[in-house]
């Protein structure tokens, strides 16, 4: 058990060395962060039922991005989806929806699976096997299945109009052995992987055919399959993207999950954008707030009717949620500036808006209790002496001041390499400290 333990503080330890987030025990290393985290698991509370906005505000180093990062860490823990999609002026940007939806699909993390970006496939091909979850969608799994004829009525009666369709291919395309081909065509099994891959193309938003020649495509398997709309990158499109994402944070709840987490960080390239971007990047961030839920709905400064509508037909009568319920908890993380927080503002009301604050001595006091303990358990023979964590604490909140340190991820690094002198060559501490103090005038 012992050994179990110290190689567990081993593994984090190495994670810190690196620079990098730990896979586990993130929570134990925040600091300074109570409120936030209360915050936090009263929205994934509220996802149980409904869904949840929010939006985190604080200057460079003040540790936004570790708080993210501890947001998807307890999401998965609590058997959520989990998405993060940091935004930039150039290929990212907000006032392109289909581009943050791709890339929200592309970076999709299941918390039953290993940690790799496996997209929305996994979550079809679970949902396909399951007949009652397949009616909801008005997915036809046999003759009795009543479907509306008109468009209209089948959404009114439950279709999706991109879930839909893409779990009915993915029901038949999994067993190729009982779809009917065009004899031209040549073996089933040989054609569904690629026409599959087609599909998964098409939902997640890849750059990939139009899709009426995916619809050609896929239409050559026998049978009533519903129709295969278009998913375009044109910037008007936000609400459509959001009606997708509310209908895939519900489908995750029908087979088993939590709902969806998506987490948007940089949300201030905003400001880069140019007057006519930032219009549809506003629509953005209202389009996707309002596909969060109904609740609180009559408190967002914007309504339905105001948002701005893109598609063709159909698609421009769509509602901004498939689901009142979904479990979908959309957050953003912004550095404040003026043009980003009044967009924010005109997204979503001001209590779910949220200012970090600064740590103070006594979170880097902690911080450095907990990094020391953790180094004493991955190396219980290590000389470090009794004392050191309150010099050492005072050594990281002077660094911090001075901008050596500009957030959490680099104080435990700075934290970790510091004990790892402490036991390796002890004597060159005080010419480390001295420097350290001469360097950043302490």
């Amino acid at each position: 058990m012992a050994d179990d333990i110290n190689l567990h503080a081993a593994l984090t330890l190495e994670a810190m060395r690196l620079g990098v987030v730990p896979a586990t025990d993130l929570e134990q290393f925040t600091v300074g962060r109570d409120i936030e985290l209360d915050i936090i698991r009263q929205d994934l509370d509220l996802c149980e039922n409904v869904g949840a906005r929010r939006a985190f505000l604080g200057d460079y180093g003040l540790g936004k991005s570790h708080l993210l990062e501890l947001i998807e860490q307890i999401a998965l823990k609590r058997n959520f989806l989990v998405s993060k999609v940091t935004l930039d002026h150039a290929d990212y940007s907000p006032s392109q929806p289909k581009r943050i939806y791709h890339a929200i699909m592309r970076n999709l993390i299941y918390p039953d699976r290993e940690e790799t970006l496996e997209g929305i496939a996994p979550l079809l091909d679970k949902a396909a096997q399951n007949d009652d979850i397949l009616k909801k969608y008005l997915v036809k799994v046999d003759k009795k299945t009543p479907v509306p004829r008109a468009i209209r009525d089948q959404l009114n009666a439950g279709l999706h109009l991109y879930l839909s369709p893409a779990l009915a291919y993915t029901r038949a395309l999994n067993h190729p052995e009982t779809i009917r081909l065009p004899a031209y065509l040549g073996d089933p099994a040989q054609w569904a992987p690629q026409a599959k891959h087609l599909l998964i193309d098409w939902i997640e938003g890849h750059p990939t055919r139009s899709n009426q020649d995916i619809n050609d495509e896929l239409n050559l398997i026998h049978g009533r399959f519903p129709k295969i709309y278009s998913l375009l990158d044109y910037r008007p499109w936000a609400k459509i993207y959001g009606y997708i994402l509310n209908g895939i944070s519900q489908l995750a709840k029908d087979v088993g999950y939590s709902g969806l987490v998506i987490v948007i960080d940089e949300a201030e390239f905003y400001s880069l954008l140019s007057a006519q971007n930032r219009a549809f990047a506003k629509s953005l961030f209202q389009a996707w707030s309002h596909a969060v839920s109904a609740e609180e709905q009559d408190a967002l400064p914007c309504n339905d009717e105001d948002l701005l509508v893109g598609g063709y037909g159909i698609q421009r009568e769509l509602p901004t949620r498939y689901s009142d319920t979904p479990g979908l908890y959309l957050v953003f993380a912004m550095t404040p500036n003026s043009d980003g927080l009044r967009v924010l503002q005109e997204a979503m009301p001001p209590q779910f808006i949220c200012y970090l604050n600064q740590l103070t001595a006594p979170d880097y006091l902690k911080m450095t209790q907990n990094v020391v303990g953790l180094y004493q358990n991955a190396y219980p023979d290590a000389d470090i002496p009794e004392g050191i964590t309150e010099p050492l604490s005072d050594v990281v909140n002077a660094l911090t001041q001075q901008g050596q340190l500009a957030n959490p991820r680099q104080t435990m690094k700075f934290l970790t390499e510091f004990l790892d002198l402490v036991r390796f060559v002890p004597d060159e501490i005080p010419n480390v400290i001295e420097n350290l103090m001469f360097d950043n005038e302490f």
